[in-house]
């Protein structure tokens, strides 16, 4: 069974148009009709990386375009004092934390049930809903990317919580498209082609499955070429073997790491992870906008 096609590219393939279009079905998925909040928010943060995250230009870029007022924010170390304290208006929730707070919480969208990622929770009505952000971003990047290509295969690299996130993307906007994962991590991979009906591959095996034809599209979900120090380690995939003049690259991390530009002196269409990012925070500071009171 297939899923339902979802595209969010806009008419023109414009990437601001597509953003937008994230947002709003983002905040359809909420289970309480949104209303419009007035009030300073409280914007809370779990994971390594929040207390930067909490204080990112992107973000307060989203909270400034959404006219939402910043009271103040709080960067929590466990899910359990994250959930205790209730003075929080939404909290974003960063790895390793992902696939961990969802059970936790009073009620989840479909995506972070789908899922099982939650990347930011909002307070209100309450509850407490687990919203997976980054599939709707992860979606209109792609699709930013491809304009309005049809891939006939995409292999996603990594098997973590984010991996969850771009195959249910895919799913929703190319129902039919050969789906492949590989991970060095052989039981998480299996549970992940389970889920979104994808085929697994070892990494040590994916080069010679794309032997005749590279993937029209490949996505890099692992933290390799996230920091300078990840590249000291050798890449757990062929990424050569991957690559071919007119597709598709996209990676999840903002910094242009050695993979982009390899991918770009391979002649590939190469997008970094700063669209996905702006559009998760578009959506969150909507949902912030949107909160039942």
């Amino acid at each position: 069974m297939s899923d339902h096609q979802t595209s969010l590219l806009s008419e023109g393939c414009d990437g601001a148009g597509t953003l937008r279009n994230a947002v709003a079905y983002c905040l359809a998925e909420l289970p309480t009709a949104p209303q419009v909040a007035t009030a300073p928010a409280v914007v809370a943060g779990i994971g390594t990386t929040a207390p930067h995250a909490l204080h990112g230009a992107l973000l307060l870029e989203a909270l400034a375009q959404y006219a939402v007022p910043l009271d103040r924010t709080l960067p929590f170390t466990d899910p359990a004092a994250l959930i205790a304290d209730g003075s929080w208006d939404l909290a974003l929730v960063l790895s390793p934390w992902k696939q961990q707070v969802g059970p936790h919480l009073s009620e989840l969208t479909a995506s972070a049930a789908r899922t099982g990622v939650v990347d930011t929770v909002v307070r209100g009505g309450g509850a407490l809903t687990g919203v997976n952000t980054n599939s709707w971003a992860a979606q209109a990047a792609m699709e930013t990317l491809l304009g309005g290509q049809v891939p006939t295969s995409i292999v996603v690299l990594g098997s973590g919580g984010s991996s969850n996130s771009v195959a249910l993307a895919a799913r929703r906007a190319w129902p039919t498209t050969r789906l492949v994962g590989s991970a060095r991590n052989a039981a998480a991979l299996t549970g992940w082609a389970d889920r979104f009906a994808a085929e697994a591959v070892a990494p040590d095996e994916l080069a010679a499955l794309f032997a005749k034809d590279a993937p029209t599209l490949l996505v890099n979900t692992t933290t390799w070429g996230e920091t300078d120090a990840s590249e000291d380690q050798p890449f757990a995939f062929d990424f050569a073997a991957l690559t071919a003049p007119g597709n598709s690259y996209f990676d999840l991390n903002n910094r242009v790491s050695a993979l982009q530009t390899d991918a770009l002196r391979a002649g590939m269409n190469v997008m970094s992870g700063t669209f996905m990012q702006r559009a998760t925070n578009a959506c969150r500071a909507a949902l912030l906008k949107a909160r039942p009171l």
